[in-house]
């Protein structure tokens, strides 16, 4: 498996292996530098079936790289944002080498959307490669070690060496089984489906059949038998496995009710400040849990809003009947006003530090010097995105602390900010009247966040729901 910005479809490619009933089984995960959180989540795994190098280069170098550092028998290969179909995948693939002389064992695909697995949009079964032309797909090819010794990807093309190195192999006369049972889930938006990569992938398809003696024409039915994949679509039944997989790279949402184990999370707003910023940062890690705020969110999410304000004081609430956090430290720069409204509502002792104001570099330089006590529950009360890379970092240095990221919900519960009318509220124009206050700050944040947000729509960015 390679890993270069991977997350958070990563999840569910590590889940759909860990999952597999087949014990005999190995991981390797060759990351490659990114600038999202994929060695956080990589760094976080204790699993000792997963092995996983750094190691920076172009795709197809780093597969030979995870190829040649491979103990197994039979490899197969797992893309970052894929999952085997279901839980017996590797057990079956074991025992038909076990049973039967072969070299090369394929099997079917299902492409799903992107964001969501249980929604099929094309279908590949009944796979035949009796033509020169017809190849299996390369995701659901498990191939002994030794071939791979001799043949590994030629590293001159950047998306299409597969299509050379399975020519290459039925060329040679290996032994291909056939077996008509899925092996692989492939989300839509990878490099072989990406419509941005589709002309490279054409070109170099078209140099690879001319190197093999094949036609144009060849190059032509391969794409048109793809047609078939459309055409013969079926639902399949999701079962539970499938659901599990796919979930657990979407938005998790806080339960309040079970906030009474401090098991090191991040629970923030889920409003349009945090969709935006999140596809610029990369803020999510696998360590979030959101409440739904604003008006974006509950369109996105049909979930009931719960402005902040109101999420606070039941935090609080919760605080004073419950002592699992050994310390509350609340982080930000508060007035007079705010910290007598905490002082008569939390019934805990609790630790105020301040944060200057600044860039987040500075706030990131300052926080080096707070002293955190372990399973301590964390309150930052600063503006997003802020807010959240200081919790990410805090999560990072202390891993068994909690964080709350409330923005400016203190000011508001106190009374230094006014609530906003009833009127706006009931519209879902609270934001509106927001601007009011810090309104230079907070019109640069809207129109950034709106900028943002329509190239999200535009591009089908967000990976969230």
């Amino acid at each position: 498996m390679c890993v270069k910005n991977s997350m958070p479809y990563l999840m569910s490619s590590i889940m759909s292996f860990q999952k597999q009933k087949y014990k005999n089984k190995e991981l390797i995960v060759v990351y490659s530098e990114s600038n999202d959180n994929s060695l956080y989540y990589l760094e976080s795994l204790n699993d000792k079936n997963i092995k996983f190098y750094k190691y920076d280069g172009p795709i197809y170098k780093s597969l030979n790289f995870g190829i040649k550092k491979s103990n197994g028998e039979i490899i197969g290969i797992l893309h970052s944002d894929d999952v085997f179909f279901n839980e017996l995948v590797l057990k079956k693939i074991s025992s038909e080498y076990k049973r039967k002389n072969i070299d090369i064992l394929y099997g079917n695909i299902l492409y799903s959307h992107k964001n969501n697995l249980l929604h099929v949009k094309r279908i590949w079964n009944n796979i035949s490669i009796d033509k020169s032309f017809k190849l299996p797909p390369h995701t659901s090819t498990f191939i002994k070690k030794e071939i791979y010794k001799k043949n590994l990807y030629n590293v001159n093309y950047k998306i299409s060496s597969d299509t050379e190195f399975l020519l290459n192999l039925k060329k040679k006369k290996y032994k291909f089984l056939y077996i008509n049972k899925y092996i692989t889930i492939m989300r839509y938006g990878g490099l072989s489906t990406n419509a941005y990569y589709f002309l490279i992938k054409a070109i170099e398809d078209i140099k690879i059949f001319r190197k093999y003696d094949l036609s144009f024409l060849s190059y032509l039915r391969k794409i048109l038998n793809k047609t078939k994949q459309i055409i013969n679509i079926k639902n399949f039944k999701s079962t539970k496995y499938h659901k599990e997989v796919n979930n657990v790279a979407k938005v998790k949402f806080f339960d309040l009710n079970k906030f009474n184990n401090n098991d090191g999370k991040i629970i923030s707003a889920l409003n349009l400040a945090f969709l935006t910023y999140n596809e610029k940062y990369k803020l999510r890690t696998h360590k979030y849990e959101f409440w739904p705020d604003g008006f974006f969110s509950k369109i996105l999410t049909k979930k009931r809003k719960l402005a902040g304000r109101y999420f606070i004081k039941k935090i609080i609430s919760k605080l004073n009947n419950n002592k699992i956090f050994k310390n509350i430290y609340i982080l930000g720069n508060l007035n007079k006003r705010t910290k007598n409204w905490i002082n008569k509502k939390l019934k805990r002792k609790y630790i105020h530090r301040n944060i200057p104001y600044g860039n987040i570099n500075k706030i990131l330089r300052a926080a080096k010097n707070f002293q955190i006590n372990r399973k301590s529950l964390i309150i930052i009360t600063l503006p997003t995105p802020k807010q959240e890379m200081l919790a990410n970092k805090f999560l990072r240095i202390f891993p068994d602390c909690s964080v709350v990221c409330i923005g400016g919900s203190l000011n508001i519960v106190s009374g230094v900010e006014k609530k906003a009318p009833k009127l706006f509220n009931d519209f879902n124009l609270e934001w509106v009247w927001r601007l009011r206050f810090d309104t230079s700050r907070r019109i640069k944040r809207l129109s950034e966040s709106i900028l943002i947000l329509i190239k999200i729509i535009l591009f089908r960015k967000n990976n969230l729901f």
